[in-house]
């Protein structure tokens, strides 16, 4: 009989400088987790306040993770970015000229908009090809972007995932999509 327990999962960094900073906090399904990537992530600024259990936000940084599917047995590469933003106009021109970009240079499949914790989020989904290092043959590789500003931190959170599991990633995506409007980024 299957449960359906969702398991608490943090995204954070570690700066000798400044401290541990959390990107967010995500509510991971049944089944689900998430890996430390060995490429280690990158902080650059905190937020001031420390919050309710000793932690700050990164306000600037990134870094990579991978959602794991351990039913299936299939790992999804995560990158999560935190740009600090001082005024609450200027996030909303940097969404508009990504998805811009986004469009110009590849072909949206798919756009979605989602609520991240009471934030509007937009979501896009697109395939592209990449020649594999060492190999003759290019890859087929679906990617989704989600982007959202927190107005309670001044922060904007870029979430991107790219997989070359195209079938399985298509199975699993509403729940992708889950996990990623589960994300708490405010206290």
């Amino acid at each position: 009989m299957e449960s359906n327990k969702e398991s608490d999962a943090v995204l954070a960094a570690v700066n000798p400088l400044l401290g541990c900073g959390v990107f967010v906090f995500l509510k991971m399904p049944n089944f689900w987790s998430v890996l430390k990537s060995p490429e280690p992530p990158e902080c650059n600024a905190l937020g001031k306040e420390e919050v309710k259990g000793g932690f700050r936000w990164v306000m600037s940084g990134f870094m990579h993770a991978l959602l794991l599917n351990e039913e299936k047995q299939l790992a999804y590469p995560l990158f999560v970015e935190a740009k600090e933003f001082r005024n609450d106009s200027q996030p909303l021109g940097f969404i508009k000229t990504r998805l811009q970009k986004l469009e110009e240079k590849n072909r949206i499949v798919e756009r979605k908009q989602l609520r991240v914790n009471g934030h509007e989020a937009v979501c896009s989904m697109w395939m592209s090809r990449k020649r594999i290092v060492l190999r003759r043959k290019e890859a087929i590789l679906v990617n989704l972007e989600c982007v959202t500003y927190c107005s309670f931190t001044k922060r904007l959170l870029l979430f991107r995932i790219q997989s070359s599991h195209v079938k399985g990633f298509m199975e699993d995506l509403e729940k992708i999509l889950s996990i990623l409007s589960s994300a708490t980024c405010h206290a």
